[in-house]
């Protein structure tokens, strides 16, 4: 991605060193996610990776993933002949292909890795045009289905789901309600009580049930799921051993979901926890790979059953940022208020239109000192900033972009 310009900023300050009516308690700073990640106790560092994700610290949430395995995990190998096949097939745009494929399609599932914000901007890019294309529904994992006020509201709030208070989850919520979308939550009526498989199979048929019900009420849909992980993929072992809610969806409503991958072709917090193919990819932008003909590469993981595999190129940063949070709306904004609340402090954006009290900030960085010049990425319009000091102090003051 090419620099970005910075954008003209007009602030007036309206409270400092006062009390936040926002919720920026359940968003801590890095140094203490960091120290709840070496406590050792199970699941720490996947905890400690979706907390940094919440407030931008996009490298050091990958790394905290990996965190586990240790510097010493061996390279994943991959055979000469993988190899060799590999880097005979030539990459296009991801975006471009999928929209193409998209065109002839009833199901889109596409899905992420939880710890991973760039898969959200990647997918919120897709959305507008498959509004275009005609799909009317917006079936999200992470949703909770007790936020039933979601559509209506327009923008998520902390009854919205778990993951969803991340920024780039937020805007892509968004982007899906600005679009057209119906937001539809679809994890719900399993159990998880008996044997892990059982536990298993009841989640991944109650999610395909759920999507189902949105062919039966509307039998004409076009319907795009967005997911975690494996529950993309179709095969009979797509959860391990066991098949996974795309397989489901398939054998319940009779239509072969066009399946899209993100989380194996994808940068990791180290080499050594890359895919072996990803360290093959050679390309300048999100791709997906192709022979001679026109079938996109799909086997990039051992146990993957998808249509395709998208690749991610490694992260380049402007203004301090993932290159990939600045889009053509939403451009950088420099933080030119003089801070009083001390460092290192959270900065939170929230959009003016939306309920000061309730909504979810649409942007958050973190700043390490008076010197760290980290951009926040706005779109056009008017918005409330709150710093939030190691003390508690916050400052609040409002900006026109």
């Amino acid at each position: 991605m090419q620099m970005i310009k910075q954008v003209g900023l007009v602030a007036a300050l309206l409270s400092t060193l006062t009390s936040c009516t926002q919720d920026t308690k359940s968003y801590k700073p890095s140094a203490t996610i960091q120290q709840e990640a070496r406590s050792g106790k199970p699941g720490a560092n996947q905890f400690a990776a979706w907390d940094l994700s919440y407030i931008g610290e996009y490298q050091a949430a990958l790394e905290a993933w990996e965190a586990p395995y240790g510097p010493g995990r061996p390279i994943r190998a991959i055979s000469a002949a993988d190899s060799d096949a590999f880097v005979a097939l030539q990459p296009v745009n991801a975006r471009e292909y999928i929209l193409r494929r998209a065109r002839t399609e009833r199901i889109v599932i596409l899905n992420e890795a939880h710890h991973n914000p760039r898969h959200r901007a990647f997918a919120a890019s897709l959305l507008p045009e498959l509004a275009r294309l005609g799909y009317r529904y917006f079936a999200v994992e992470a949703i909770n289905k007790l936020d039933t006020l979601l559509n209506r509201r327009g923008y998520p709030t902390l009854a919205t789901g778990y993951y969803t208070k991340e920024p780039q989850f937020g805007q892509l919520l968004r982007t899906a309600g600005q679009s057209g979308f119906k937001l539809v939550a679809y994890d719900y009526g399993f159990t998880n009580d008996g044997p892990m498989n059982e536990q298993v199979k009841s989640r991944e048929t109650a999610q395909a049930r759920n999507i189902q019900q949105i062919l039966q009420a509307d039998p004409q849909a076009r319907i795009v799921v967005y997911c975690g992980f494996a529950h993309v993929h179709e095969g009979p072992n797509g959860m391990a051993t066991q098949p996974s809610m795309a397989y489901y969806l398939r054998e319940l409503t009779g239509l072969n979901p066009f399946t899209i991958d993100q989380t194996t072709l994808t940068e990791a917090g180290t080499r050594s926890g890359e895919n072996a193919t990803y360290r093959l990819a050679k390309a300048p932008e999100s791709a997906v790979f192709l022979p001679t003909g026109n079938q996109a590469y799909p086997a990039a993981g051992p146990n993957m059953s998808v249509d395709v595999n998208v690749f991610h190129p490694r992260t380049t940063y402007v203004q301090g940022r993932p290159a990939w949070v600045f889009t053509a709306r939403r451009r950088p904004v420099p933080l030119k208020q003089q801070l009083a609340v001390g460092y290192p402090c959270l900065v939170f954006a929230y959009d003016a239109r939306e309920d000061l009290a309730t909504a979810l900030p649409v942007d958050i960085v973190e700043l390490q000192s008076a010197t760290d010049h980290k951009a926040l990425a706005l779109d056009k319009g008017r918005y409330t900033l709150v710093a939030k000091g190691p003390a508690g102090n916050v400052q609040t003051w409002s900006v026109k972009r």
